[in-house]
């Protein structure tokens, strides 16, 4: 207890006693929908802080937006491949882990990991697999390969994520190739799938979620998380991992050099690696999780953190920072959805 109190009373000394009247802010940057609002409000609470949530549509975007000059965010939520472009941009601190004791708390598939060595820079947030998930009331066989969505039957009907690496990384296992291959020959057969399946594809969406809810769309790219979600307010939709395979990923929670208010930083991140709040952000998005601490209080098994490592027999894969090759995949892929 002596040491646990050693650990949390300099973060807490600087949070807690703020005055009441002057709340601290915390610029949080991540996708949208993906903290809890009752996670959000709690921490408010205990903190006397305000958070303010900006939104990115993807990875890159908000990489762009460091390299424009963006200050001031405090934490962001970045995705595994692109930790290496953060670090190598100097956009982020080396996590100092005398103010994280709920560290302990992660599964240790999710310690040292090789997108982030010794969790220098981020700590494990969620991780999830990017499938499809489709209307079993309106499309009347099983959906288990990405060449379905070429069938004319589905014209119109389809939702990609508007990720160029997510939708090429398919149409790369789509063709038979790693989701991470640079070689340009790969790279056009999966262009070339994208093409095929392009008359089906009524929208490219970071969010599918409510035009599958609403049966505008049949079949969407999603994240797992998002699948979740939905389901449980349509059980007929169905989720899958396409037999070729798919990517499998986690988000991070990292802290920018630019941060205006690191110490109340640190203690969000600490706070959102407790057990109780981990179990809440899993139940809430449906995300699996990566704390260990947290799997008896998350009802659902199959968002567990042990989950993890039956994933090593499967045709999953984490997307890799491709460096300069990632160019290519944007110009081919701005080709393909302007055909």
């Amino acid at each position: 207890m002596k040491v646990f109190c050693a650990l949390i009373t300099p973060i807490l000394f600087m949070v807690l006693h703020a005055s009441a009247a002057d709340p601290q802010t915390l610029h949080l940057f991540a996708m949208s929908d993906y903290m809890p609002s009752e996670v959000i409000q709690s921490f408010e609470k205990k903190f006397n802080a305000k958070i303010k949530y900006d939104n990115f549509s993807n990875n890159e975007e908000m990489l762009a937006k460091f390299q424009s000059g963006a200050k001031g965010y405090d934490v962001i939520i970045p995705s595994d491949y692109m930790i290496r472009a953060l670090v190598e941009g100097g956009y982020l601190v080396d996590l100092d882990h005398s103010k994280l004791p709920n560290l302990k708390n992660i599964a240790k598939e999710f310690v040292d990991t090789p997108y982030d060595p010794k969790n220098k820079h981020t700590v494990p947030y969620t991780w999830g697999t990017t499938g499809l998930i489709y209307n079993s009331k309106l499309v009347k066989e099983s959906i288990t390969s990405w060449k379905q969505l070429a069938d004319p039957k589905y014209k119109g009907k389809v939702a990609l994520l508007d990720d160029s690496r997510e939708v090429f990384g398919a149409m790369l296992r789509s063709a038979g190739h790693s989701c991470n291959s640079t070689k340009t020959d790969d790279l056009r057969a999966a262009q070339a799938e994208l093409i095929k399946i392009k008359p089906s594809v009524r929208l490219f969406s970071s969010d599918p979620k409510q035009h599958v809810l609403s049966g505008d769309i049949w079949i969407a790219q999603i994240y797992s998380g998002d699948a979740f979600q939905i389901n449980k307010k349509k059980p007929e939709l169905r989720y899958v991992v396409p037999k070729e395979g798919a990517t499998v990923w986690v988000d991070t929670l990292a802290i920018p050099k630019s941060a205006r208010n690191t110490e109340l930083a640190y203690a969000f991140l600490n706070y959102l690696l407790d057990p109780v709040i981990g179990a809440k952000v899993t139940e809430e998005l449906g995300y699996a999780s990566p704390n260990k601490a947290a799997e008896k209080k998350i009802k659902d098994k199959t968002l567990k953190a042990q989950n993890i490592v039956k994933l090593g027999a499967s045709k999953l894969e984490f997307l890799k920072d491709l460096g300069s090759s990632a160019d290519q995949i944007d110009q081919l892929w701005t080709e393909a959805k302007m055909k």
